[in-house]
């Protein structure tokens, strides 16, 4: 018998076996037993995550000679046919091969009045439903709105706001969540169990992690690690096969940053481009190892969480995150997006990836306003100098040359007064006085004068 792939030979065949979809399942089971049975369900999600696996059981336990039950049986020759994906009752469709309104009038229209050969249910599994025209889906509103008794339509999707809302209103929708890494990382050691495989823990956190909530992807990723090594998988063989970045050369990087050493950030950039890395992969990665330290700095009790570090790496993440505060670790966050998306236009990547970690390193010199207030009220208040005493100006004179009255001056008050806008005025030198008021005598002279004679002039011109 030819070789089945693991994504393949490990497809759930029981509502149970189906990984992180515990809301779905359960509401499909309670649907068979009570009899609540849609015409139509729409399943959309992400991919890989379970969406036309759920529709295959469920067409097992619509047909099964026990069901409709929430626990097919897979024993039944309906149960195996439809496994195998030779069921005549069950017609699985490709939306993106039947695109136009002559395939699906002619695959699927024209054949609903006809009775099930052998199954309970005449059942029309339509995968990728979003590729269907606009005439194909309106050509199927009818058709999903009142079915004939022994019809049940079951559309699976990636991209639900694709489908027009007459056929979602028709339906029952359910939609798919993508998988934590921990519930992957479980399943792929249920699967290397089985499989006789020795595999470290690390590795298959690696593995769980780039397959960024896909169960297939992370399948088919350790279909591709186990044809590379073998029997014993370790985590630098899962690196090397599937490209990526060693966490070693992540936390060094970190490390070069926190001691704000530039030589070193310049050497692990040089090191990153000779191990072939895409420096962009480089950038996504340091992002998401600033993100699991700034979760340890926010709750260090998450330590020993798989899905923040290894088991090697938990001492070092530790001391790292109290190297950095949260302002640091926010500020770091958002250079390194930038520096992903500037990468992916630059014509030479690696200086761009060099100048962001530079910026980072001068970053940290950055001082928040908390601490600068905090160390402001922390140092002791400067000592005020007593005033040197004035010298008393001389008496000023009036322009006949006469003293100006001096005003007695009032005791000096018991308290301090509030300081007003007229107390902070100082007052004028006397020789300034002296000069203002010269200056005003002489104005009004002049005016006099001028006035005086254009009077004179208007009168003997009167007379004559």
């Amino acid at each position: 018998m030819s070789y089945q792939v693991i994504a393949r030979k490990w497809r759930p065949q029981q509502f149970d076996d189906v990984v992180g979809q515990q809301a779905v399942t359960r509401t499909l089971r309670n649907a068979l037993k009570s009899g609540r049975l849609a015409q139509a369900f729409v399943f959309a999600g992400p991919r890989g995550v379970g969406k036309t696996t759920t529709a295959r059981i469920l067409a097992r336990a619509f047909n099964c000679e026990q069901g409709p039950t929430g626990d097919p049986c897979g024993r039944c020759e309906a149960c195996r046919e439809i496994t195998d994906g030779r069921d005549m009752d069950v017609l699985e469709i490709d939306a993106a091969t039947h695109t136009g309104i002559d395939n699906v009038r002619e695959v699927i229209i024209s054949g609903l009045g006809i009775m099930p050969v052998r199954d309970r249910f005449k059942i029309f599994i339509i995968d990728e439903v979003h590729q269907l025209s606009n005439a194909s889906f309106n050509s199927l509103l009818k058709s999903i709105e009142e079915p004939p008794p022994h019809v049940v339509f079951m559309m699976a999707t990636t991209e639900l706001d694709k489908i027009p809302e007459t056929v979602l209103s028709r339906a029952q929708v359910y939609e798919f969540r993508t998988i934590s890494t921990k519930a992957i990382a479980a399943q792929l050691r249920k699967i290397m169990d089985a499989e006789g495989i020795t595999v470290g823990e690390d590795s298959l956190q690696l593995i769980a992690r780039d397959a960024e909530g896909s169960m297939r992807d992370a399948q088919s990723k350790l279909d591709q690690v186990i044809a590379f090594t073998g029997t014993t998988i370790t985590a630098d063989d899962v690196s090397t096969v599937l490209g990526l970045v060693g966490r070693d050369l992540l936390l060094d990087t970190l490390q070069a940053v926190a001691d704000e050493d530039a030589p070193a950030s310049f050497a692990l950039a040089a090191r990153a481009v000779e191990m072939g890395y895409d420096l962009r992969a480089v950038c996504r990665e340091l992002s998401r190892v600033v993100r699991d330290v700034l979760v340890l700095a926010v709750d260090p009790g998450r330590i020993n969480d798989p899905e923040i570090a290894g088991e090697g790496e938990r001492d070092r993440l530790k001391a790292l995150a109290g190297r950095f505060s949260r302002e640091d670790l926010l500020r770091a966050f958002d250079l390194l997006t930038r520096a992903e998306q500037e990468i992916k236009s630059a014509a030479q990547p690696r200086y761009q990836l060099e100048m962001a970690l530079l910026r980072w390193i001068h970053l940290r010199k950055l001082v928040s306003i908390e601490d600068l207030i905090a160390g402001a009220g922390s140092q002791p208040a400067p000592r005020t100098s007593h005033p040197a005493p004035r010298t008393p100006h001389p008496a000023p004179r009036n322009p006949e040359g006469r003293r100006w009255p001096l005003r007695p001056r009032a005791p000096p008050p018991t308290s301090p007064p509030s300081p007003s806008r007229r107390a902070l005025r100082l007052p004028l030198p006397a020789t300034s006085r002296t000069r203002c008021s010269r200056k005003s005598a002489k104005r009004r002279w002049r005016f006099t004068e001028r006035w005086s004679r254009r009077r004179r002039r208007s009168r003997s011109r009167a007379i004559a």
